[in-house]
């Protein structure tokens, strides 16, 4: 039968599971040894657990992003287009996500966005849920039609 771990066992796998590093999550943690902590059969079965929950996490918060560069409101950035000189407060209430450059020269603001369809293509393939329909195989068509891609655009 597995020995329970304690709390600070517990942090030492969080502390190694964020950091990847035996020192930080000793630090994190208490815990005086950490290499000796890895050779622990309990210990390696907590951290595969804690692995496969944080890519979880991860994968759910990279679908997140893709859902907001794919459909995510541009308001803010149209806005900032027609102030003058946003004070700082502004800036930090407004929502840039979808932003991938922003110039101003010259008395002219260039805002470039993340491309939204790479990012919906992104969000479609990384699906659990098969993405075979017909109104994607549409999207893409007519994105690489309009790349000048005819030939593979069926």
């Amino acid at each position: 039968m597995a020995k329970k771990l304690t709390k600070k066992e517990r942090a030492f796998c969080v502390g190694f599971i964020n950091t990847g590093d035996i020192a930080e999550a000793q630090a994190y943690s208490g815990v005086s040894d950490g290499g000796a902590l890895l050779c622990r059969e309990e210990i390696r079965d907590e951290l595969k657990r804690l692995s496969r929950v944080y890519n979880e996490s991860v994968a759910y918060t990279a679908s997140a992003g893709l859902k907001k560069l794919a459909m995510g409101d541009i308001s803010d950035a149209v806005r900032l287009l027609y102030e003058d000189n946003p004070d700082s407060e502004t800036l930090r209430t407004m929502n840039f996500f979808m932003i991938s450059e922003i110039r101003r020269k010259e008395g002219a603001m260039e805002i470039k966005f993340f491309d939204r369809i790479k990012a919906l293509s992104q969000l479609c393939e990384n699906s659990p849920v098969d993405s075979g329909g017909s109104i994607y195989d549409a999207i893409i068509a007519s994105t690489k039609a309009n790349n000048g891609d005819e030939e593979n655009a069926s």
